[in-house]
């Protein structure tokens, strides 16, 4: 019986350009950060799990000590590894192209003044509208539509951070008319323009920290609605809350906010995967906008409950 064939040791790099990923330091940098662009030059295996990934893989984290790196997927399965069901290595192109599509047209989303209709999206992808969309939505867990709500929240938001006036913010942002942005304005914002730009003084902020399938995320409420999605550590999280709202009443203890939304976060519809083969700040911008649709939905989460019953018993 042949033996199976040891991890396969990449060529060493006689300098930094000519390989990306030449040493074993490098190679579990580029996992460690779910590097998009090393997929392909290397796979990564679990001994302990017997499988194989990409490494953008958004599987967790496992352990350095128990990670091998090999260079073709014929070696890995030689030594009998599995490949990750959630990355897919190996899988046919197809999945691949479609993924590629479909951040092509989020591209064009990102950078478009005005919404582009979802005939000239699908056309653009070269599919028709119903296929594209439901290629759209099985991949991003969001419709055309509201990818593009999204990419405008997201814009009028640092907008109102660096623009002279409210006014600029909302027009540089997409928005036709002010009507058009004060119509969703609290959704959006979780308090007035004026009150954002002024960084929420005076507003009573509420936060908890959240599991999604990729990342911890910090999500802060008012009594208006979501006021902020950040991801990251928690430190980092709260740093980040701080300087965007630095006049704020921030309130980290409120254990009913925490309880409803770990509950809620652990929906199906809330951990439903973004795929893995989108670019990273296509997952989070629909990751983000899928906890804020999550909280619009259950309203109950955001107020402040407790707080209302006691004062309706005073």
């Amino acid at each position: 019986m042949t033996a199976a064939p040891a991890p396969t040791r990449l060529p060493a790099a006689a300098d930094a350009e000519t390989y990306a990923y030449a040493s074993d330091e490098q190679r579990w940098r580029a996992v460690r950060e779910r590097d998009d662009a090393a997929d392909g030059a290397f796979y990564y295996a679990v001994t302990t799990t017997g499988i194989y990934n990409r490494p953008s893989c958004a599987a967790r984290l496992a352990r350095r000590e128990n990670v091998e790196f090999h260079a073709s997927l014929e070696e890995l399965r030689l030594r009998g590894y599995r490949p990750c069901r959630r990355c897919r290595p190996g899988e046919p192109e197809p999945t691949r192209e479609h993924a590629a599509l479909v951040a092509r047209v989020c591209l064009l989303m990102d950078t478009a003044a005005a919404p582009l209709n979802l005939d000239e999206l699908a056309q653009s992808a070269g599919y028709s509208r119903f296929h594209f969309h439901r290629m759209f939505k099985s991949l991003t867990g969001l419709t055309p539509h509201t990818y593009w709500t999204a990419v405008r929240a997201r814009r009028v938001r640092e907008e109102l951070i660096r623009a002279r006036t409210v006014s600029d913010a909302i027009y540089q942002s997409g928005f036709t008319t002010t009507g058009q942005f004060y119509a969703v304005s609290t959704a959006i914002l979780g308090m007035t323009p004026q009150e954002f730009r002024a960084g929420a003084a005076g507003v009573e902020i509420r936060y908890a920290m959240a599991v999604t399938d990729e990342a911890p995320v910090l999500v802060a409420v008012t009594d208006h609605g979501v006021c902020a999605v950040l991801e990251g550590p928690e430190q980092a999280a709260r740093e980040q809350l701080a300087e965007l709202f630095p006049y704020a009443v921030r309130r980290a203890d409120d254990r009913w906010f925490e309880a409803r939304l770990g509950r809620l976060m652990a929906r199906p519809a809330a951990r439903y995967p973004v795929d893995p083969l989108l670019p990273r700040e296509i997952r989070r911008l629909c990751r983000h906008e899928r906890i804020r649709q999550l909280l619009r939905i259950h309203p109950d989460a955001v107020a402040d409950v407790p707080k209302a019953a006691a004062l309706g018993a005073g």
